[in-house]
């Protein structure tokens, strides 16, 4: 029998297959987060750098174990300027700063800080592009929020930048989005200067556009903590019903958020401890009172799964979330609460009270409602004690059940960087 020779292997064919291990090593850990499978989510984050024209997204690829791996492309310039951090805090009152269109084509966000919307292309695998003409006018002052009605959309203009004062009162804006993304305005309503608004809601059901009212911390009352308007199909906006009347130990409103499925609209309160629900009119979107639930102090952020059967509140100035049942939308049940991790050392604040350093202000569920993201952002002005500026990532287990296992992600911005705004693109 003839024994089989081994011939050696040439130096050459071993670096060549040497190689191709680590080029499929690279390509594993950048798109399948080093063997975890593949990314269920990428979430998009506001820099809100105050650089000229430096404001940019950072991306986010998320995994089923809750892991977040920047995406190698990742920071994205919007071409705009965001809000320097030392100006007042109502100027950072604001609440959605950063949204994806119903179809899924386009990324918007606000440049406060120059008073501009840029707007994405989402690209195959959640990279972004500038569409051409980007960053557009907000057609007003401060743009701090903004919403999608059809196709529509709707920019909430603050009026409130103390680096570029004006005698310009803050207005809802409404555009046409266009099929290549541009946006062109449409109409325009001012409402009444001093009441310091941050967040804009369209509703689900109706044609009909909310905005809450955090206040100037110098505004007298009688005071409007909610504007509510009616929206044309041609983008035209008039004013709707009255608010509610004001309730004096919740003297300003922030977080907005509509429970679809029953009709009904929750207001957060930034300077309380709770959060009030309504009823919401279908064929006049007049709210009714229903009642108030306790969250926790600086609840002031809101979010709901996708299912909407679960509400989760951001609790700015403690950093911290609480979870609520809303199968019944007008019963919320607490079902849970949790201290975020990295909240820093407390401080005193000129006008919250007492805050942790990290204080939470973005939130968002991911697309199976089995994760909630969160961010937060670094407001102690003693920028000695390091970096406060963080992304969380929280499991959603049963009735009662928020866990954050693993430490928050630090985003790489300097700590004089106020981030904000998220997100979510499904990966599916």
């Amino acid at each position: 029998m003839s024994k089989q020779i081994l011939k050696p292997v040439s130096i050459t064919l071993w670096a060549f297959v040497f190689g191709c291990l680590l080029v499929s090593c690279s390509k594993l850990n950048e798109y399948s987060g080093s063997g975890r499978g593949s990314a269920k989510d990428i979430i998009y984050i506001q820099t809100n750098n105050s650089e000229k024209g430096q404001n940019a997204i950072l991306a986010y690829k998320i995994y089923a174990d809750g892991h977040a791996i920047p995406m190698t492309e990742s920071p994205f310039l919007t071409g705009g300027t965001g809000l320097f951090s030392s100006q007042n805090a109502g100027s950072f009152n604001s609440d959605h700063e950063v949204m994806i269109t119903n179809d899924k084509r386009f990324l918007l966000t606000v440049n406060s800080g120059d008073n501009t919307i840029s707007v994405f292309n989402i690209q195959p695998g959640g990279a972004l592009t500038l569409v051409p003409g980007a960053p557009f006018s907000s057609n007003g002052e401060t743009p701090v929020s903004i919403a999608q009605w059809q196709q529509l959309i709707i920019v909430l203009n603050k009026s409130n930048d103390p680096v570029q004062p004006s005698s310009l009162p803050p207005n809802y804006s409404v555009f046409t989005l266009g099929s290549n993304g541009a946006l062109t305005p449409v109409s325009k309503m001012d409402v009444r200067d001093g009441i310091s608004p941050g967040q804009v809601l369209a509703s689900r059901t109706g044609p009909f556009v909310y905005g809450a009212n955090t206040w100037g911390f110098n505004y007298t009352p009688p005071a409007v903590r909610l504007n509510l308007f009616s929206i044309n199909t041609d983008g035209v906006l008039t004013n709707g019903p009255d608010a509610p009347p004001i309730d004096a130990q919740a003297p300003g409103a922030l977080g907005l958020c509509q429970s679809w499925r029953q009709n009904v609209l929750y207001m957060a309160f930034p300077f309380s401890d709770h959060f009030s629900y309504y009823d919401m009119n279908t064929t006049t979107g007049a709210l009714t009172h229903v009642g108030d639930t306790y969250a926790r102090p600086g609840c002031s952020r809101f979010c709901s799964d996708n299912g909407n059967y679960r509400l989760f509140t951001a609790n700015t100035t403690e950093n911290s979330v609480s979870m609520f049942d809303i199968t019944d939308a007008r019963t919320p049940r607490k079902t849970g609460d949790l201290s975020l991790k990295q909240g820093g050392p407390v401080y005193n604040t000129q006008y919250y009270g007492s805050s942790t350093s990290s204080a939470c202000v973005s939130l968002a569920t991911s697309s199976n409602d089995q994760l909630l993201y969160i961010v937060s952002q670094h407001t102690n002005p003693d920028l000695s004690i390091g970096n406060y500026n963080y992304l969380h990532v929280l499991h959603i287990g049963g009735d009662s059940d928020l866990q954050e296992l693993e430490e928050p992600v630090q985003l790489p911005v300097p700590n004089d960087f106020r981030p904000r705004g998220l997100a979510v693109l499904p990966l599916n």
